[in-house]
Parts: C-alpha cells; structure tokens; sequence
C-alpha cells in the first residue's frame, strides 16, 4: 500500500506539469520535416573487366543478395519482338556445365533463388541464398550470367507455353487494354512493340544466344550486392567469379520518335458480350531523367494514387461506377507516360471518361486545398522512409541512378523535393502533364452498346482482338 501511495502523487505531478499543461492534445501534431539525406551509404567499385558493382552492406540477417542489371532490355529486341524476355526466361535453364535439372538441383540444396525478367530497358538477374554459401552461389550466378547454352527443348518449352499465354490474353480486358495502349501511345517505337503468335513464332534459338552475346557485357551491367558482407572482402570473390568476363561494343538503338498525339481520339477494342468496359487515358509523359519525378509522385497521388485520390473518390464513392480508378506515371530511359484508368459498367463508360478527363483539367485550372496537398505529400514521403528499410530496393535504386543517368543526390533529396511541392507548383506541373486536350482514350468493350457514346468524347476507332482496326 505505501508504494501505491508513491506512485499515485509522483503521476499526478507529472500530468499537472508546466510542460504536460503546454500540450493541446485536441489538435494533431505536426510532423517533423523529412531528413536531408536520408538514402543509405553504399559502395562504388570496378572490376578488372570494368564492371560496376555497388556494395550495401547489411548485417542484419545472414543472407547475400546479387542483382545484375544488363543495360538492354526489350527496347533492343529489333524486329524480334520477345527476344528480351525469352532470354531472361532461360538464362537458368542450362548452363555449359549443367543441365536444367542439375542446375535446379544445386540451387534447392542451398535454399538460393535466382530468377531473371526483362523489362523495356534493362534485363535484371537476381540471387540469393545465406551468406555461408556466398562462393557456391557466385559459382551458379556466374553460369547462367555467362555461360546458358539455351537447350532446344527447354527453348521450345517456353514457346509453347509464351503461345499459350497470348491465347490467354486475348480474354482478358485489362490485358488487351495495355496492349492497344502501347500500340497507340508509342506506335512504332520499340516501347510500342507488342508479342504476338507470329513474332513469338519468327524467335529461334540461336537468336536468343545472338542476343546474349551481344549485350550480356560487363560494360552493358552493373552488379549490386547487397547483405552481410564487406565490401572490401567480396570483391575478391566477385573478380574471380566474374573478372573473366569479356568487354564488347554494344549497339545502341536509334529507335524513331512516337507521333505526337493530337485532339482527344478513342480507340475502341470491340469485345462482344463484355457487359462492363476497361477504360485507359493516355498521353506522353516525361522520360525518367528529365522530369520532375518526384514532385509528380504527390501530382498523381492527389488525382488517382488510392483511395484518397480525386479519380477514386470521383468515380467510386460518389458516382458508384467502379470499385476502382487509378493514375500513375510511367517515366522511362527514352521516353515516358501518364495513364489513368476504370472498370465501368458499359452504361456508363463515356461518364466515365469525361469526369477522368475533368479531374485532370481541374488540376491545372484550381489549386489544390492545402490540406489535400499535405496529406499527399505526408503519405509519399512516410511510404519513401519506410522503403529505405529495405535494401533490396536500395540496390535498385542505386543501379537506376546509373541506367537513367540520374545525379548522385537525386534520392539524397527525394524527400525534401516530394515535401516541397505547393499548391502553384502542383498546378504548374498538372498544365504540364495533365492537360486533357491531347490525349488517346482506350476502351475495351462492346462496341455494339458503347460506340455511339463514345463518339461524343471524340473519333472513334475500332479494334479487333488482334489490335487490328477496322476499315474506315
């Protein structure tokens, strides 16, 4: 009992103190401003062959993580549409030294991953396994880096199944939709080339070791490490691993330039029997090292990066269309896009569109209220913080650095920049990138019940389900 009585008047003291009477518990405190440098240190070096590794040490869990980032991605893939991918896709399946079966063996004996996909511009070749089995590891992520043989039945394994994907694909609406987006954004351009049963057809195999050849170079990579190692002791294992690995001149693509859009133009991918429509706005965006990327994180947050975004609240929870609508921007090494996008019943899809369309004119026309502009930038620096408990991620972000040709301190002050945006500068930036007047809208739907709506929006243009339009 006397210790009760202690603790009782030493509480009390404390709620009735100056400091404690200071706080207005009824208003939400401010939040502290974003750290000035908040990306973690890494290491930068060379290998004898001239290959870029970066090192991010972490000893927080006994494991190792190798990614390789190959400055080729399908934007090299020529008239060979897939090419890219159907590399990645084999890389682990068969070495000089071992087939796909003993490959696969020795990888589930040490508990490693090692998995390879292509994007637009850039192959990426990832790894990992506990730290003890750091030089086993090196040793197979060298052979499928350097050394894959692609075997012809493995080869004709992932055609079959690449065919059987397309076919696939041609029932499904939001696939369909990025397809024809792509066509129609960049048309000839290598970021608007599109897979069909004919290019996956024209592939062979020693087309895919053509490619491998000519871009699989330490001149055309970087290597990112990241786990419980030091730096300055896995760099021996790294030069013997891969040290022998050859330099070589790599074509680089002069690829023509989109044409720009013009007007407001739908594109009618006609589906009949779909009862509901997916619905895509596009238009050009900024390429990833010219534009302001991370002021438009909080642009496109504010318009349709979740459930507080205007599209979401707009088409969701007022209007009731859709039990979703998004935006985002796409920003690459060549050139970049926006595109915001629904699912609508077919009743409504050219409502739809048309309050898509207001909301990004809305954006350049009025100011964002200060306390919508707030919780957005809160939200994408909070989420910015927390990514940087991942090194992984870190890995990537310091290779996208190199392949984008980004400033050493771009991410040092992603931050602050995201924090930084104002009302005028968020308007600024919507009449830059947001403006509604030159925009393709994509519909995959029933032409028969929405087409005539459609023509309201602007001139319509008709598909079929292999993205050919129709006669005029």
């Amino acid at each position: 009992m006397k210790q009760l009585l202690f603790i009782l008047p030493l509480a009390m003291g404390i709620s009735s103190s100056p400091l404690a009477a200071a706080v207005d518990r009824t208003r939400k405190p401010q939040p502290d401003p974003a750290p000035a440098a908040s990306f973690p240190d890494y290491h930068v070096r060379r290998l004898s062959n001239g290959l870029t590794v970066f090192v991010i040490e972490d000893d927080r869990k006994p494991t190792l993580n190798l990614r390789l980032l190959v400055k080729s991605g399908s934007a090299a893939d020529g008239e060979k549409t897939g090419l890219a991918s159907f590399t990645a896709g084999l890389l682990n399946r068969g070495t000089q030294k071992r087939d796909a079966a003993a490959f696969a063996k020795e990888t589930d004996f040490l508990g490693m991953r090692l998995e390879a996909m292509a994007s637009a511009d850039s192959i990426s070749v990832s790894a990992g396994a506990l730290t003890r089995y750091t030089a086993p590891m090196l040793e197979l992520f060298a052979e499928a880096v350097l050394t894959p043989v692609f075997p012809g039945e493995q080869f004709a394994k992932e055609q079959k199944k690449a065919l059987s994907t397309l076919e696939a694909e041609r029932q499904e609406p939001d696939r369909l939709a990025g397809k024809l987006s792509a066509r129609v954004l960049y048309g000839a351009h290598p970021y608007g080339a599109v897979s069909t049963p004919e290019s996956v057809r024209a592939i062979s195999r020693e087309d895919l070791v053509r490619f491998h050849s000519t871009h699989f170079r330490p001149n055309n990579a970087t290597l990112a490490v990241v786990g419980d190692v030091k730096c300055d002791q896995i760099l021996p294992q790294l030069e013997a691993a891969l040290g022998k690995w050859e330099k070589a001149e790599v074509p680089v693509p002069q690829p023509p330039a989109p044409h720009p859009l013009s007007g407001v133009k739908v594109h009618l991918l006609d589906r009949p029997g779909s009862v509901q429509s997916n619905i895509v706005v596009a238009k050009a965006g900024p390429a990833r090292n010219s534009g302001p990327i991370p002021e438009l994180n909080v642009l496109n947050a504010t318009l349709g990066g979740g459930f507080s975004g205007r599209l979401f609240q707009n088409l969701r929870e007022k209007n009731g269309w859709t039990y979703g609508a998004y935006s985002s921007f796409d920003p690459r090494k060549l050139l970049g896009a926006f595109q915001a996008g629904a699912e609508t019943r077919n009743e409504v899809t050219h409502l739809a569109i048309t309050e898509i369309l207001k909301e990004m004119d809305r954006l350049q026309k009025e100011p964002i209220p200060e306390a919508e502009l707030e919780l957005q930038r809160q939200y994408n620096v909070g989420n910015y913080l927390l990514s940087l408990e991942s090194p992984g991620r870190t890995a990537q972000r310091v290779q996208d650095m190199d392949l984008y040709g980004l400033p050493d301190d771009f991410y040092k002050t992603y931050a602050r920049r995201m924090e930084s945006v104002t009302a005028a500068h968020a308007q600024e930036l919507a009449a830059r990138f947001l403006a509604p007047e030159n925009v393709a809208v994509i519909v995959v739907g029933e032409a028969r019940q929405i087409r005539a709506a459609l023509e309201k929006i602007g001139p319509v243009t008709v598909y079929d389900a292999d993205l050919k339009p129709e006669a005029p």
